[in-house]
Order: structure tokens, then C-alpha cells, then sequence
């Protein structure tokens, strides 16, 4: 039976910088000292970093086109299913409720698109707009975001608080990716930003 794979730092004896008394797991890519396993993350650019020098690393922000470019590519998805669905009941009614029954599937269809979504989300960060631009959701420290916090931090509050203020605040939401971090007032509230991931953005 073959030993697990050690570890370069932990095959040396190293410490982690942190704590003496833990083994080191890894090198941090900023500042080259050693961490343990709770003293390091893998940043948005999948290298390995101490937890004191990951706040430092800033990942470039996507820019404001391919935000909105991806948001009207998500918009599309959703309600494609509806619309071929609609189109296909018109084309092929013949009055025995053909235009209700391509109704039901197209919503069906969208229900479906949405859960595709929120996958792609919890998984890579990217929803099909954001894939197609290339950018992803991460948190402000650059660690990928739970499913929780997307569905009800990102998505459901602000609904909520958009209903309470007469969609005021979805005005306000929008015009915040023209400050300086381009975050809008949905990734304040999960603490999330929006980065690139290639150098498709724009």
C-alpha cells in the first residue's frame, strides 16, 4: 500500500510562519513564508496565499460593458424557452389548448435555465453571461462564494428590499457599478465583486 503524497514544505520539516506548532502545507505566492492548513487560500488566481497577504491581492474588476453585456446574455437565456415555446404554440395551434401546453413547457424551460444558473454560479462563479464575457463572482477576499450567499444575499434580499422602496433601490443597485470598485449595492450587501478571468472584458 503506497504512503500519501507529502507535501514539499511538510517533507522538509517546515513551520508554518503563523503557527510554530503546526506543519507547513504550503508557500504563500506574495510574501514566500510558510502556512498551515488554516493559514492559507487559493486565490482567483488559483495560487496559494497566507491569509495576511490575500487581502492584498487584487484581482483585476471586470469593467462596467461586460457586466451589462453579460447581464442582457442571462436575461436572454431566461426568457428564450418562453418565447420559442410561445412561437411554436402559435405555429402549431389548432385551438385544443396547443398555445397553453408551449406556455407551460417555455416557464418550465426558464425554471430549468434559472436552476442551470445558479449551478454554474455555486460551481465556477459564472453564470452563462458572465462565462460568455469571461468573468466570475468571488468574494472581496477573492475565495469562491457559497450557494447561500448568492441566492439570498445577492438575489433574494435585494428583490425584497427593491419591493419595500418601490424598486429605488434597484435604481441605485445599477448606478453603483459606476463608482470606483464597480460594485454594486447587491455585492456590498454578500460581500462579493465581479472579476476577470480572461481578457475578454471590456
Amino acid at each position: 500500500m503506497s504512503e500519501p503524497e507529502i507535501s514539499a514544505p511538510q517533507r522538509s520539516g517546515a513551520f508554518c510562519a503563523q503557527h510554530a506548532d503546526q506543519r507547513a502545507a504550503t508557500l504563500c505566492n506574495r510574501c514566500g513564508n510558510y502556512a498551515c492548513e488554516q493559514c492559507f487560500r487559493v486565490a482567483y488566481d488559483r495560487q496559494d496565499y497566507c491569509t495576511e497577504c490575500l487581502p492584498r491581492i487584487q484581482p483585476p474588476l471586470a469593467g462596467r460593458r461586460a457586466r451589462f453585456a453579460a447581464v442582457v446574455v442571462d436575461q436572454i437565456a431566461l426568457i428564450a424557452p418562453i418565447f420559442v415555446c410561445m412561437l411554436l404554440g402559435i405555429l402549431l395551434s389548432n385551438g385544443s389548448g396547443t398555445g397553453m401546453i408551449s406556455l407551460g413547457l417555455g416557464a418550465l424551460g426558464s425554471l430549468g435555465v434559472v436552476g442551470y444558473q445558479f449551478y454554474l454560479l455555486a460551481s465556477v462563479g459564472q453564470s452563462l453571461g458572465k462565462r460568455t464575457m469571461g468573468i466570475k463572482v468571488v468574494r472581496t477576499d477573492g475565495t469562491p462564494v457559497d450557494l447561500a450567499r448568492l441566492i439570498f444575499l445577492r438575489n433574494v434580499v435585494p428583490v425584497i428590499i427593491g419591493m419595500f422602496t418601490w424598486n429605488l433601490f434597484n435604481l441605485i443597485d445599477t448606478l453603483c457599478i459606476f463608482t470606483e470598485q464597480r460594485r454594486c449595492l447587491h455585492d456590498h450587501i454578500a460581500d462579493t465583486q465581479v472579476i476577470v478571468v480572461n481578457n475578454t472584458d471590456a
